[in-house]
């Protein structure tokens, strides 16, 4: 999980003049009117279903489903960190995607929290529904809030509410990964991407499953070479604490599921 806010600027064809309204110097923590935004949020396919088309990497954590280790390990990384301050609260669920359609490069960050706070600097855009702020603390970043809270450039936003407001169906970035996520269980740390060398499309997801901690690792068309490792390292894995090694075959799709009661020994195997 890697999570940088990059400085990208949305050139907005509109009049700047006519968004200046309601620019607030004493921000209330929490306005009921802008947290409109309802969308289902378990898990990345419910992310990705609302994700414009481009997806070329994107995480999902449920930290409130998470073990209390687990949970430990998630927060190492930054990522949550940097997003507490974000909001100045306690992050539950975050979804991050990179998405890159054409040459035009754009990114997404979904998230819930507890409490709910909005306490940052905004303009709300006239018109607007579901309302947008724009950050002013954050250049060329607007938000949506609501379950979850949605921040990114006006593209993605825009391209976020093309597809939950439109009364007809709208392709998203799950069409692009549906057929892989169809093959894996859900769980609370989920990543999929389709910017790897040795598949068209990898995933890998965390969870606990019978007492063990369950990894599942999925490929598109995996090439020959680590199919042969993945292979290898199944013939000694209980040495190195795996208690369940499986490789199944559906199709041009490998999906591989390791389990073990030691967290560590699971993440640390090798993935691909």
């Amino acid at each position: 999980m890697i999570f940088s806010i990059f400085a990208y600027i949305f050139i907005n064809p509109g009049d700047d003049t006519a968004q200046q309204t309601e620019e607030q110097n004493q921000q209330d923590v929490y306005d009921p009117e802008f947290w409109t935004f309802n969308q289902p949020f378990d898990s990345i396919s419910d992310a990705l279903n609302i994700t414009p088309v481009g997806v070329e990497s994107a995480s999902y954590v449920d930290l409130e489903s998470m073990t209390p280790q687990m949970a430990q390990w998630a927060r190492q990384d930054q990522f949550i960190g940097q997003l507490d301050s974000i909001y100045k609260s306690n992050t539950t669920k975050m979804y991050y995607a990179n998405l890159l359609e054409g040459k035009n490069r754009s990114n997404m960050l979904l998230s819930t929290m507890f409490p709910e706070r909005n306490d940052f600097e905004y303009m709300v855009l006239p018109n607007s529904y579901p309302p947008i702020l724009k950050r002013l603390d954050m250049n060329g970043y607007y938000n949506v809030m609501g379950t979850p809270a949605l921040l990114a450039p006006g593209d993605a936003i825009m391209g976020v509410l093309e597809i939950t407001e439109s009364l007809n169906k709208t392709n998203s970035s799950y069409d692009q990964y549906e057929m892989l996520l169809s093959k894996v269980p859900d769980a609370p740390f989920q990543s999929i991407t389709s910017n790897v060398t040795f598949a068209k499309q990898f995933y890998m997801g965390i969870r606990l499953n019978n007492g063990s901690y369950e990894r599942t690792t999925a490929y598109l068309d995996l090439n020959s070479s680590v199919m042969k490792k993945l292979d290898q390292l199944k013939t000694n894995s209980t040495q190195r604490g795996i208690s369940q090694y499986d490789i199944k075959k559906s199709g041009n799709y490998t999906i591989v599921q390791i389990s073990g009661q030691d967290l560590l020994a699971v993440l640390m195997e090798e993935a691909n």
